[in-house]
């Protein structure tokens, strides 16, 4: 793989093209038309490769060992308090349970360990009340917690977006119960005040947003939603709303 990368980065399907044209490697062809991921991850955590700039809108990958800012991959005690206020700082006020669904479910740390960089943190940390629960954040993002206000924003997102599966799709602050086989299936979720209210999907020039909550309908905002949208995409969009009140 890096060899196929040594003259720049390529797309997931141009790199499956380059080693599977190989005899060596002809029998990954099936693993490349299903995304690779199973082969791209891996290889991303030793320090083969990284993303790279994308293309056209599409994911590029290249070698890491030419980035002069690469140092290689570090100490696994110094990498994992890093990981741990790197979440926090996307993700938080975040709880441990987060952190293990995060690191722990995720890339396989284990428990103890996950919690050794914790309590290493110590005062770095700063336990803040959300709904009866501890939860944490980093002390320099403190300041930017207590000034934020509340946001009645829509947004589309697409499935699987950060903002739903950072958290994780348990996390009923983010995705309600009703709505999370939904998320776990890669819904495009629309996002009312940060919390998942119902689904938009398109097909050509429609656009059908679905709505599961309880609470009325924001058809101004999402109408809003769908112009910002059509504007991204440079091309006009016929709306349609419906709502699904059996899923709130």
């Amino acid at each position: 793989m890096r060899a196929a990368l040594t003259d720049g980065p390529l797309t997931v399907a141009e790199l499956g093209h380059a080693l599977t044209g190989q005899r060596a490697y002809r029998h990954l062809r099936p693993v490349f038309d299903e995304g690779a991921g199973t082969l791209i991850k891996p290889l991303t955590w030793q320090g083969d490769m990284s993303l790279g700039p994308p293309r056209d809108g599409v994911a590029t990958v290249q070698r890491l060992d030419e980035n002069p800012r690469w140092r290689g991959i570090p100490d696994l005690d110094d990498a994992g308090p890093r990981a741990i206020t790197a979440y926090l700082r996307a993700y938080g006020p975040a709880t441990q349970d987060h952190l293990h669904h995060w690191l722990g479910n995720g890339l396989s740390a284990g428990r103890g360990r996950i919690g050794s960089w914790f309590a290493g943190l110590g005062d770095r940390l700063v336990a803040v009340g959300v709904d009866g629960t501890t939860a944490y954040v980093v002390r320099e993002d403190v300041d930017a917690l207590e000034a934020a206000r509340p946001s009645e924003t829509v947004r589309f997102l697409p499935g699987h977006d950060q903002w739903v599966i950072g958290p994780g799709t348990k996390d009923v602050h983010v995705t309600p119960e009703s709505r999370r086989d939904l998320m776990t299936r890669k819904a495009n979720p629309v996002i009312v005040g940060g919390v998942v209210c119902g689904t938009w999907a398109r097909k050509g020039d429609e656009l059908t947003v679905t709505w599961l909550d309880e609470r009325t309908r924001p058809d101004e905002a999402i109408e809003r939603e769908s112009d910002r949208l059509a504007d991204l995409l440079g091309r006009e969009l016929r709306l349609i709303m419906t709502s699904e009140p059996s899923r709130a």
